[in-house]
């Protein structure tokens, strides 16, 4: 191979080509067969694959790109087509260009909010690695060599540096955020930086004074007051971002309401002048390049992600700040039941998105955090309002009772207890915001833990001897308030699996009937609540509104365990061990028999029983017109007991979806032909029960 080079090549020059000799050799070996040397294996062989999917040829002052390996597993490849317009830095830009690069940087943000990684999202900005041009103080003498009023030089040393630094300096903020380990690496959100800087090491103050001096070198500027006006919105928003952003790493989020209503007044003014896209050629088209990754040190390969429309990028902005706002009404909330019932909303609707990972965090921390309930209350609060809420019983009382009994042989040791509350509790509240399948992990391990709080009450029951029947009355209810925090994950695990699609059409008459009868044994134990006339009004009518909500879901249970019925279903010894392996969060052992369940349900052969007696299109009716009606009387009960109008208005919102599935479900039930194939499991129709597709009315 002759080569013509103007540089030393490493090793020298004194190269000759064997490429005959390795054809040669080859000429006699079949298309699958290898040979090795000693030591050299064929996972080393893949290695320098990949090791080697990108080289540059020198020759003749030719580039050529050199492919080995499958392009899509390759970051680096870098195809002809897809190369990137040639970037500068310092190239000059217009006030309507600036814009159209801000709103792209609001983009990248805001998908990189969304789970993707920062080198698919934040890191495509190519100011952000050239960050050093666009220091006035680096600048050679007389740059630029033509002025030219219209494309001022300011517009890259002090407007685009200050907004790189803003944005920079709110993914460092939210970074810290995310790392806290409310939500989780690669679950929730990419935690890689790829080696690059987030202005980590620069002080807050400082980028907000560059994005002032920002706005006041921009009104003193003689650009055009309707282009001033559109780029200091931008820099205010950005600012009042930092701001955010800030406030939640300095333990002051409390402040933040003023901070968001301003951000929304200026996004709408932002959204009313939308930017334009520069024309061809111009040095702002450069200034993103989606498959920078090739530049960057990735753990993983990296696809190319396109940014959505402005109007979404807009659309997921106002979404953030309203949960910023929701942020703030939810620590002025100081009831369990309406984190609960805000919590629970956010995971039953349908078609209402999640929060980004980033407010989950956040919420997570002001509900709970270093013994610190949302931020004012002490971590006793939680065990007060267990009790208050649950049984309708302050938690001195409880006390009073425990001390004057006490009959124990061994002191009385409450503290324990205590603490298996308060971890309890804040745990569950907080996992309404974590993932949906993160949450169902946790509340099938909670199991476990809410039945030893279970026991710990029935073993101080023992021990304690009590005369008045209002101190037996309370006693006898503190196993209760565990039971029905059980019976409540319990369902939740349920009905969650058809929210994550992950029962296949013969367990879901199974899934049903489970949570039919853990729904019955709910009702028990609220209904033994009501019996020992302990709590105050208010409590009583909560208690009222749940039996009321959970005999509906009941009965649309009972409906849907038959019309789901017609999926044959495996040998009844296959059924039980699948039952073991699905449902193993309710035995106390790996390998116990159904004795040792933690809630008592029937056996399998009571499961088969009811599917033949529920075989019935008439049955199926009757169960949803009861179903109905209990949804009817639910609308008359006041649903503000221990909550606020928010929640009460939640309450009403998914009682209502669940009444128009009721209905569709009532005009197919009678459509005999093709029953199975016109029900549809969608999460974003409802979480739990189906649609009616195809021509039923």
């Amino acid at each position: 191979m002759d080569m013509d080079v103007d540089y030393d090549l490493p090793g020298g020059e004194s190269f000759e080509d064997i490429t005959d000799l390795f054809q040669n050799a080859a000429k006699g070996m079949s298309s699958d067969e290898v040979l090795f040397t000693d030591g050299f294996t064929l996972m080393d062989a893949m290695s320098a694959f990949e090791a080697s999917t990108q080289f540059v040829v020198q020759w003749a002052n030719l580039i050529t790109f050199c492919q080995i390996g499958e392009p899509r597993m390759d970051s680096g490849m870098a195809s002809q087509e897809n190369n990137a317009p040639g970037f500068d830095s310092t190239a000059l830009l217009l006030p309507e260009e600036l814009c159209w690069i801000s709103d792209k940087m609001f983009a990248c943000e805001m998908q990189w909010h969304s789970g993707n990684t920062l080198s698919q999202t934040v890191f495509t900005l190519l100011y952000v690695h050239e960050l050093q041009d666009l220091n006035p103080e680096l600048l050679p003498p007389g740059w630029p060599p033509l002025r030219d009023s219209s494309r001022p030089i300011e517009l890259l040393t002090i407007v685009l540096r200050a907004l790189v630094f803003g944005l920079l300096k709110c993914c460092d903020l939210a970074w810290r955020e995310l790392s806290q380990r409310r939500v989780y690496d690669i679950e929730d959100w990419q935690s890689e930086k790829s080696e690059v800087s987030l202005l980590e090491s620069v002080p807050v103050s400082i980028v907000l004074r560059r994005l002032e001096d920002a706005c006041q070198w921009l009104q003193h500027s003689n650009l055009p007051a309707d282009q001033k006006d559109a780029i200091i919105d931008r820099i205010l928003l950005r600012k009042h971002l930092v701001e955010l952003f800030d406030l939640s790493i300095s333990g002051s989020s409390e402040l933040s309401l003023p901070l968001v209503r301003g951000a929304l007044e200026i996004l709408a003014r932002v959204q009313s002048v939308p930017s334009v896209t520069p024309q061809e050629g111009s040095p702002a088209l450069a200034a993103f390049d989606s498959r920078v990754s090739r530049r960057l040190h990735t753990v993983i390969p990296i696809r190319v992600v396109e940014m959505p429309e402005q109007k979404a990028v807009w659309a997921a902005m106002e979404r953030l700040l309203y949960e910023w706002a929701n942020l703030d009404y939810l620590r002025d909330n100081n009831t369990l039941s309406s984190w609960q019932i805000i919590g629970s909303h956010s995971v039953w609707m349908p078609r209402k998105e999640h929060p980004f990972a980033y407010m989950r965090s956040l919420i997570q921390g002001v509900f709970y955090d270093k013994q610190v309930v949302m931020d004012q209350y002490p971590a006793d609060w939680l065990v007060e309002h267990f009790f208050l809420e649950t049984l309708g019983v302050s938690y001195d009382s409880i006390c009073d009772i425990l001390i004057t009994s006490w009959a124990g042989t061994d002191a009385l040791q409450f503290q324990d207890v205590e603490k298996h509350i308060i971890e309890i509790t804040s745990e569950n509240v907080k996992s309404f915001w974590f993932n949906p399948p993160r949450r169902r992990r946790f509340l099938m391990k909670s199991m476990v833990e809410l039945q030893a709080l279970q026991d710990a009450f029935v073993l101080l029951n023992a021990q304690v001897v009590v005369s008045s029947s209002r101190s037996v009355h309370i006693m006898n209810a503190l196993p209760e308030a565990a039971n029905v925090s059980k019976l409540t994950a319990a369902r939740e695990i349920i009905l969650s699996g058809f929210q994550q699609d992950l029962y296949p059409p013969y367990e879901r008459p199974l899934a049903y009937w489970l949570a039919v009868h853990i729904i019955d044994q709910h009702l028990i134990s609220l209904e033994k609540l009501c019996s020992l006339s302990l709590a105050e009004p208010v409590v009583q009518r909560e208690w009222e509104y749940q039996m009321t909500f959970l005999s509906s879901i009941q009965m649309m249970c009972i409906a849907l365990c038959s019309m789901t019925a017609s999926v044959p279903a495996p040998p009844k010894s296959r059924m039980s061990l699948n039952f073991r392996r699905r449902y193993k969060w309710l035995f106390t052992s790996q390998d116990g028999a159904q004795s040792e369940m933690l809630i008592t349900i029937p056996p399998l052969s009571q499961y088969l029983r009811d599917l033949e007696n529920l075989s019935d299109a008439n049955c199926e009716r009757d169960y949803l017109l009861l179903a109905k009606e209990t949804l009817t009387r639910l609308s008359t009960i006041p649903a503000q007991s221990l909550c606020g109008e928010e929640e009460a208005d939640m309450r009403h919102e998914f009682a209502g979806t669940l009444n128009d599935v009721n209905d569709k479900l009532l005009s197919f039930v009678g459509d005999v032909e093709n029953k199975s194939h016109s029900l549809r499991w969608d999460p974003g129709y409802h979480a739990w029960f189906p649609e009616v597709v195809g021509n039923v009315t």
